[in-house]
């Protein structure tokens, strides 16, 4: 393969490794010494899941494996990088740019390996990310005729490179390649492909991927559906649904399976449109019961148009308000108030959160009373609904509401907060500033922290002051970064003062808060809150 490479480049690279070899520092190369198997898988995983630095630590690796020639080591390494995602491999091919730098003396003999065709696969893939375009043109000629996978993702990145014709090479090298390519030849370059389609010439291989997708045989197109990367999937059932190439079961299955949110809901759409049209919408059933709640509308609102009232009726008390609102609408077309269906099912005993929801989203004010009987619904989301149903209602009683500001869940606190905005200006600030004490529960803390805030800007400062040395990090954060945002958009267009007792608790408040906030800030507190003249304590 050496002559492949042609004499002009061959000259070239014999400079090039006679150059780095004088660069050989007295220590040698930068390299870790005998990398195992499990070091390799170790670092492969803290690169998929974004670990700073793990990137150059496993590219110092794989250049020490190529190095050592271990055969275990080796076949380990090259498994790694055929099971890896595309994560990883953008992120190697950076760091190995860098990590040659830091090994002049292996640089030189991969140089010359390469020259003498004695590169193993490995060797070729970690050479194809060499910071020297020559040894990656030279790279990327032996690997255009590499029998071995692993040359098809180190070719799908240098087909993006920015040397024309190392970018070339490649191109031609992967244009061959995916003329007839097998499943799992496909699978591994589109997972490239598609991650590269946004950088600088990445639209080419993608585009020619998604070729492929559309016109290719039925297994390439099975492999692709089937792939294991996210994006892969995702591109090639768009490319089927758009050359009408995937049948109703494929999309079905899609659609109740697949984890990837954008395939579900393109193939869910597909479906219904398919079922629809072949006057076969009850195939579309199934997906009422599917998790995604887009999914669950798509397949109502085609039952809903061939007048299946029953599904409608079914999905009333669904858990997302989208769902609810196709079968609302149903029962309304049909001639039916689906107001008096949620009352029907808000009297029953235990009902379900999501008829709570719906009688707040259709009823009128007098329904209030109904829906205030379930603010003691055993479950959390029960009551949380029933808080904000009786706000759509216009029906919300503060001196009620005051009280579920203790609910053991967030989720209640957060909608009784919520509700109560309207009514900040005149509710009690003592009881609330009890309950925002430390000692209370993190969520009750914050319900009673938004209603001071909404109160009046004095109420604001106030709490925030008694937050700043708070031992929770998340509270006195809050407040810091409150008096902060106060100082920077607010202060300078308030046009009042705090007057009497409450200015009075502002600046004996003031001194405590200056390890916290900094003497600068709290200077500019006392001016802007027209304290200047009040002595410090």
């Amino acid at each position: 393969m050496g002559s492949g490479l042609g004499e002009e480049l061959l000259e070239r690279l014999r400079a090039r490794a006679d150059a780095r070899a004088a660069w050989v520092r007295p220590g040698g190369d930068d390299l870790p010494d005998r990398p195992t198997t499990a070091r390799l898988r170790d670092v492969a995983a803290a690169v998929e899941s974004r670990r700073a630095g793990a990137a150059q630590e496993l590219a110092a690796l794989l250049l020490a494996v190529d190095r050592d020639g271990d055969v275990v080591v080796l076949a380990e390494a090259e498994r790694i990088l055929l099971t890896a995602g595309p994560r990883l491999w953008t992120a190697l091919d950076e760091a190995a740019r860098r990590a040659w730098w830091h090994a002049p003396r292996w640089s030189a003999d991969a140089v010359r390996r390469l020259m003498r065709d004695e590169s193993s696969p490995l060797g070729l893939t970690v050479a194809a990310s060499h910071p020297d375009g020559h040894v990656r043109e030279a790279a990327v000629t032996a690997l255009a005729e590499l029998d071995d996978a692993l040359a098809l993702p180190a070719l799908a990145l240098r087909a993006i490179d920015w040397v024309p014709v190392v970018r070339d090479r490649s191109r031609a090298a992967l244009e061959r390649r995916l003329a007839e390519p097998s499943g799992e030849a496909l699978v591994t370059t589109a997972a490239v492909a598609l991650a590269l389609r946004d950088r600088r010439a990445g639209r080419w291989l993608a585009d020619r991927v998604e070729a492929v997708f559309r016109e290719g045989s039925d297994e390439q197109l099975a492999a692709a559906l089937a792939a294991r990367d996210r994006a892969t999937r995702r591109a090639a059932h768009l490319a089927a649904l758009a050359a009408g190439r995937l049948d109703l079961p494929r999309m079905l299955h899609a659609a109740e399976r697949d984890d990837d949110l954008p395939t579900r809901l393109r193939c869910a759409e597909a479906a219904v449109r398919t079922a629809v049209a072949a006057g076969t919408p009850d195939l579309v059933r199934p997906l009422l019961t599917n998790g995604t709640a887009m999914v669950r509308a798509e397949a109502l609102y085609a039952l809903a148009r061939v007048g299946d009232v029953a599904a409608a009726e079914a999905a009333l008390a669904d858990r997302h308000p989208t769902v609810r609102a196709v079968a609302q609408a149903a029962l309304r077309r049909a001639g039916t108030d689906p107001a008096a269906r949620y009352r029907a099912l808000v009297g029953a005993p235990h009902p379900a959160p999501g008829a709570i929801a719906g009688l707040g989203e259709t009823g009128v004010a007098a329904d209030a009373d109904l829906v205030r009987a379930r603010l003691d619904h055993p479950r959390p989301r029960g009551r949380a609904e029933a808080v904000r149903a009786l706000r759509r209602l216009g029906a919300t009683d503060p001196d009620t509401l005051l009280a579920m500001l203790t609910d053991p869940s967030g989720s209640v606190t957060r909608q009784v907060s919520t509700a109560l905005r309207p009514w900040a200006s005149g509710l009690a600030p003592g009881p609330l500033r009890k309950l925002v004490a430390e000692g209370n529960p993190w969520h009750v803390r914050m319900a009673a922290y938004r209603l001071l805030r909404e109160r009046d800007p004095w109420t604001r400062l106030l709490v925030d002051l008694e937050l700043v040395a708070d031992p929770s990090p998340p509270m006195r954060g809050r407040a810091r970064g409150d008096i902060a945002a106060w100082l920077a958009r607010e202060a300078a267009t308030t046009y009042s003062m705090p007057r009497g007792e409450t200015a009075d608790e502002l600046a004996a408040r003031l001194p405590d808060a200056a390890d916290a906030l900094g003497r600068e800030r709290v200077r500019l507190l006392r001016f802007h809150l027209g304290l200047g003249n009040r002595p410090v304590a």
